[in-house]
């Protein structure tokens, strides 16, 4: 390109910029990559190569009860680490704070959305929190739960139950996508959507798909399948469990309890370079505690349980067996009873706290030489006792 040609251009591309009020046009070396909101999962990160990519669409999809909300929470938590601020619009069910506080988020600074009146009110959420440019990760969970208002109403009416309003759904996410995909790009906010499982039932076959139309695939920059992985994979406690034989013999067995389950992600799509290619998949432990971990760490210290269906003579052998032993304090509870009971705490007489203090110390005073007086040992008189008269 020669100089005369690539001053023009600079003037016309900074001519229109000009009249639209913004930058519009720019070379290429100058657009800056869009940074990446950590998982807090180095696993997760390393498979969406680096994280969840803002000014993006990522849809996490798949069955029921495979951990897509439970990741979404823990990004939520980890992007607020990080000092970003994070949305979470909800259109499926209710879920406890409990469950918010044990995946980390701060419910302080978390903007929620709940039970929106239909789809288009939800997607305007989305649309006025990216052109304030007001928020950095943004939760829509599910895309299965937006109702588009031509689904509930018909020229105003409510619509029956059982009219058809095929495509609905469809013809709402491409609009959105079409109209409000530049404002995600600008604000560089982050947008997860967590979808579900349709099953599609053809002529010659049968097979899941995921709900919403084709507009949010084409417009999304990664989309992540997740399924639960074998049994034998799931992250498992060891204890050990004493019992009593028919001889009346005390042994044990070391049992396994299910903690969790073996989460598997597939890329379905991929547009990044750093990130896993289309169709790996990669496992990783999901406990039902703590939600996804990079590998379960097992404790060197293996936990003591009784039977619980001993009887009582039988537990208390056992308890005898294992103070004997050292395995067990005698203070100490099996772990089959979490609660140890704790001794009650001394507490003054209210009555005392409302009186003066002269009049407090005074009642201390004679109670303690009451209470010596009580105690003092009698003294022995010395000599034969006195004979009593008859």
């Amino acid at each position: 390109m020669d100089n005369e040609r690539r001053k023009k251009l600079k003037e016309t591309m900074k001519s229109f910029n000009k009249g639209e009020k913004e930058d519009i046009l720019w070379f290429g070396d100058e657009v800056e990559d869009q940074e990446v909101i950590s998982t807090g999962i180095e696993k997760l990160d390393n498979f969406f190569g680096g994280g969840i990519k803002r000014g993006t669409h990522t849809i996490l999809w798949g069955g029921y009860s495979v951990g897509k909300t439970s990741l979404a929470l823990q990004v939520i938590a980890n992007a607020q680490k990080e000092g970003n601020i994070c949305a979470y619009i909800n259109l499926e069910k209710p879920v406890d704070k409990e469950r918010f506080i044990a995946m980390g988020v701060d419910l302080s600074t978390l903007v929620r959305s709940d039970c929106t009146k239909n789809a288009e009110q939800a997607l305007k959420v989305i649309q006025k929190l990216c052109k304030a440019k007001v928020v950095d990760l943004i939760i829509v969970d599910s895309i299965q739960s937006l109702t588009p208002k031509a689904e509930n109403e018909n020229k105003g009416k409510e619509r029956e139950l059982y009219e058809k309003t095929m495509g609905e759904l469809a013809r709402t996410m491409s609009e959105f996508c079409r109209r409000v995909n530049p404002d995600i790009y600008r604000a560089k906010a982050g947008i997860i959507w967590i979808g579900q499982i349709r099953i599609n039932i053809g002529s010659f076959f049968t097979g899941a798909t995921l709900t919403g139309g084709e507009a949010i695939k084409f417009y999304a920059y990664q989309i992540g399948f997740m399924r639960r992985g074998q049994k034998t994979d799931a992250p498992v406690s060891k204890y050990k469990e004493y019992f009593c034989d028919p001889d009346g013999k005390i042994r044990y067995q070391t049992k396994k309890e299910l903690i969790g389950f073996d989460s598997v992600i597939k890329m379905d799509k991929n547009n990044s370079s750093k990130a896993f290619k289309e169709k790996t998949e990669i496992h990783t432990p999901f406990l039902y505690k703590n939600g996804f971990v990079n590998e379960v760490i097992e404790s060197e210290e293996i936990p003591i349980t009784i039977d619980p269906e001993a009887s009582e003579e039988e537990r208390k052998k056992i308890e005898n067996y294992l103070v004997e032993k050292g395995l067990l304090r005698r203070e100490r509870v099996p772990i089959f009873n979490d609660e140890i009971p704790k001794e009650p705490e001394k507490s003054v007489d209210n009555h005392l706290k409302e009186k003066p203090l002269e009049f407090q110390e005074e009642v201390k005073k004679q109670t303690k030489k009451l209470k010596q007086k009580i105690e003092k040992p009698k003294k022995k008189k010395r000599g034969r006792p006195k004979k009593e008269k008859k």
